[in-house]
């Protein structure tokens, strides 16, 4: 019935903003979407169709519920649908529904084999395989919806209903699993996500175990090593550079045209943000403006490259990458005080132009690199908080390896832990030999549950475990952690542990203080054995320490002496390497333009998206090589392009052809970030603190004594930009989640873009865009100042741009009639120029809450 009568009206009327575009979160294009639902909540209940929100939109009975929103459905349509539903809404993928797209299925399979299976495995899989206790098993999603005695273990209507759900939630006391201990909170809630999403399990049967990487797995495009393609030919003078000659060539070949430039005011706003995070000021738009020089437009782009401005904005970029966080997960989630280095070392190494090349080696193996300084040493041993700010939730290993994959390799490794990827050609045995270069590696630690302190922080003066102070200090605390973890290890320790802590916090009072880095440093080195399902009690055959084989990798020489981490940043970033350079190419192309080349940055397997234009990427990507890893050379070639200056307008004839603008036939409009609307309101106002950030201001080491049930958390306020707000990992500073900001526990490729209600509620109610308004409404009332000219003044600030007459009549006669009100309202005259200022605050308010301000065309 789906694939005869329901998939045309859904194609016809609801594919177009509810798959790919996911208007409102929701996606309709399976079933497994469907039920997990958008922000509204679930689409379908099935068998209910009066229940489900996809009947009540469609039948148009809510005023506040109208889908489709041009107009309604033919009641036969509707009718379609409704007894599609009542008959449970069977949606088979065999009888041709539209898959996810590469992103969604990317993201899931990777949620599966990083977070459930292994959480399956480890507290399931002993009981439910083989031996079917109850005679259920839980290693397939076909035998959980089966269930056992008692039933399917999975509800995709009703989650919470799950008996999964119940099991797991020790809710009845006959049905309590894993029987002996019950799962921690962040398990339970992994499963409860898994659930909700629609118990989402790849597909296709497991390869063979001890797989062999062949050639022809090497012949998938991302797995060859780019060679530079020939440049195509193209009519006419319109292209700029080679960029736009490879775009061109692609929309010809598709009977496309280019839409027309932007104005050179679009322009500056557009790489002023793409380039620095930060609006264009009144002065900088009037100096662009009146240089009518050939080659105006390449200054800007060098000016905003020279600034620190430029190293913070892509510094942040790959802190979303590489999980950036200024707590250590946990449940406890302890505060790091010297990861802050490693920020700071990214964003200098951005604005410094650091070879990307000679920027991974230092993040994955500074400590082992020669330096001419010891200053040199020491900021490559501070590069290797990279590693060392693993989130440790879980195995930080793990979280180690997982990263290394998605940040430099764009390859889902983390599916290979539990067994051989199933998609891609990583075997298991790949994952490990990686996992065993990591375990020869020493790990800086902060406080846990039983160890609320530091340790195996790096010295930068080695000799400081030697002195005397050192020496003493160990020698005390020794005694006392000692008897903490072993009254840890009795029954009841409630009584005797706060003593013990009490004791240890008064100690630390009187720590000796030394110039440390958060970092790694070498370990013991050894080859790791495969961990089945991801589980350490279940060990199998030990693995030679070696890199991806898919990526040419091999294992370490027989003479290596170490852990193998500068033999593994060395491959990495060697030019044979066929992804590195791509990926970081795909990464600065999509800062530029919205999305990437490749549209999963993060996954160049089988599983991720196609290039959109192979031949463009390859050709960027030996450029990138050839231009010494220049990761500023990128930017010059993308944003001195024509391609990069077109206008956001819409092409009705191109719109059919290529309505994601994949071929860029125009410049994609793109909400700011997080970071960017906060900047902004600071930058604008004359708020924003442009001095050294330094360290979070967390509390002392001695004051530390966190843990599961009172774990750290604080939200700092400062005027600095957003990059520099404390970013914690088991709470989101409350801005941050509610525009978007990056997860710092898992690398974010690409942000995502929500709009709530909540984010309008905040621009009316919340304090800090009050007071961005009220500190500009302060600049701009000054005496002998029309309010027609304080009204200019405040677009030319947040706009970039005067008003046009209507809006400036409209924003001049608010401003005087709220005035009016407040004096009416006042105490006396005396307050009449307060209440003007007031009444300004209140315009730029809404200036700063509108689309204009919020949107980059």
């Amino acid at each position: 019935m789906f694939r005869k009568d329901v998939q045309p009206i859904l194609e016809k009327n609801c594919y177009s903003c509810h798959t790919d575009k996911m208007r409102g979160g929701l996606r309709l294009d399976s079933r497994d979407a469907m039920l997990k639902g958008g922000g509204s909540g679930p689409a379908l209940v099935p068998g209910n169709p009066e229940k489900s929100l996809l009947y009540k939109a469609i039948s148009y009975k809510n005023e506040d519920l109208k889908m489709p929103p041009k107009g309604p459905l033919s009641s036969d349509d509707v009718a379609t649908i409704a007894k599609w539903i009542k008959a449970d809404a069977l949606m088979p993928i065999a009888e041709g529904a539209p898959k996810a797209s590469p992103e969604v299925a990317s993201a899931e399979a990777e949620f599966f084999e990083t977070k459930v299976r292994p959480l399956l495995a480890s507290k399931c899989y002993s009981c439910h395989t083989q031996s079917q206790s109850g005679g259920l098993r839980l290693d397939s999603r076909d035998a959980m919806m089966k269930g056992g005695k008692d039933g399917a273990v999975l509800d995709l209507s009703h989650p919470d209903a799950s008996l999964l759900v119940k099991a797991i939630h020790y809710q009845d006391a006959s049905l309590q699993m894993p029987p002996r201990k019950q799962m921690e909170p962040a398990e339970i809630a992994v499963l409860e996500e898994w659930i909700k999403g629609g118990a989402f399990w790849p597909a296709g049967a497991s390869k063979p175990v001890g797989m062999q990487v062949t050639a022809k797995d090497r012949e998938f495009w991302s797995y060859k090593v780019p060679v530079k393609p020939a440049v195509p030919a193209v009519s006419g003078k319109w292209a700029y550079n080679d960029v736009d000659r490879f775009v061109l060539a692609n929309l010809e070949a598709n009977q496309l045209k280019p839409v027309r430039d932007a104005d050179k005011r679009t322009l500056l706003r557009r790489v002023t943000f793409d380039l620095t995070g930060l609006p264009p000021t009144p002065q900088e738009v009037d100096a662009f403006l009146a240089d009518k020089s050939r080659d105006a437009y390449p200054k800007l782009v060098e000016r905003l490259l020279a600034s620190k401005a430029y190293g913070e904005r892509w510094g942040r970029i790959w802190l979303d990458v590489v999980r950036y966080s200024d707590t250590s997960s946990n449940t406890a989630d302890y505060p790091v005080p010297d990861i802050y280095k490693y920020r700071d070392y990214v964003v200098q190494a951005f604005q410094q132009d650091k070879p990307y090349d000679r920027f991974i080696k230092e993040q994955i193996a500074g400590d082992l690199l020669p330096a001419a300084t010891e200053a040199e040493h020491w900021q490559n041993v501070i590069a290797t908080g990279y590693l060392a700010n693993t989130n440790i939730t879980e195995d930080p290993i793990s979280d180690a390896v997982d990263n290394i994959g998605h940040a430099f390799l764009a390859t889902t490794v983390a599916c290979a832990r539990c067994h051989d990827h199933k998609f891609d050609p990583i075997p298991t045995a790949d994952y490990y030999g990686i996992y065993g270069v990591l375990a020869s590696t020493h790990f800086a630690t902060t406080g846990t549950e039983e160890v609320r302190y530091q340790r195996g922080l790096i010295y930068r003066d080695p000799k400081a475990v030697d002195s005397q102070e050192y020496k003493d200090f160990e020698e005390q605390l020794k005694p006392i952690a000692d008897s903490i973890h072993a009254v840890i290890q009795l029954p009841y320790f409630d009584d005797i542990l706060p003593l013990l802590q009490a004791r240890r916090m008064a100690l630390f009072q009187n720590a000796p203080h030394f110039e440390t880095a958060y970092a790694v440093s070498e370990g013991t080195p050894h080859d790791e054995r495969i961990q089945h399902y991801g589980s350490k009690k279940d060990l199998g055959d030990e693995v030679p320490r070696h890199f991806l084989q898919a990526l040419g990798g091999s294992e370490l020489p027989a003479d290596t002496k170490g852990s193998g981490r500068l033999e593994m940043a060395n491959w990495i970033a060697s030019p044979q390497n066929p992804v590195t350079a791509r990926v970081m190419v795909n990464r600065i192309w999509q800062g530029h333009f919205g999305c990437g080349i490749v549209a999963t940055p993060n996954d160049f397997g089988s599983r991720g998206a196609a290039p959109s234009n192979q031949k463009l990427l390859d050709y960027m990507a030996t450029e990138f090589v050839e231009k010494g890893w220049s990761i500023k050379a990128m930017h010059r070639m993308i944003l001195l392009s024509h391609t990069y200056q077109l206008s956001s307008d819409d092409s009705p004839e191109a719109e059919k052809v290529d309505a994601e603008n994949a071929m860029l036939w125009r410049h994609s409009r793109t909400r700011m970030d997080a970071e960017e609307i906060r900047d902004a309101m600071l930058a604008t106002s004359g708020k924003l603190d442009t001095s050294p950030a330094g360290p979070q201001p967390f509390p002392p080491e001695a004051e530390w004594n966190y843990s599961g049930h009172a774990p750290f958390h604080a939200v700092y306020e400062t005027n600095h930009r957003t990059l520099y707000v404390m970013a914690q990992r088991s709470r989101r500073h409350p801005y941050l989640g509610l525009f978007d900001g990056a997860n710092p526990s898992a690398s974010v490729a690409t942000r995502e873009t929500s709009v709530t209600p909540l984010q309008a509620l905040y621009f009316m109610n919340a304090s800090f865009p009050k007071e961005c308004a009220t500190a500009l409404a302060k600049q701009l009332d000054q005496p002998g100042k029309s309010d027609k000219d304080e009204v200019r003044a405040a677009f030319l600030k947040i706009y970039g741009r005067p008003p046009d007459p209507q809006e400036s009549d409209a924003a001049t006669k608010f401003v005087q009639q709220t005035s009016a009100i407040y004096v009416a309202h006042s105490s006396g005259e005396q307050d009449e120029k307060k209440m003007h200022t007031q009444a300004l605050g209140n315009l730029i308010q809404a200036l700063y809450a509108s689309n204009e301000f919020m949107f980059i065309d």
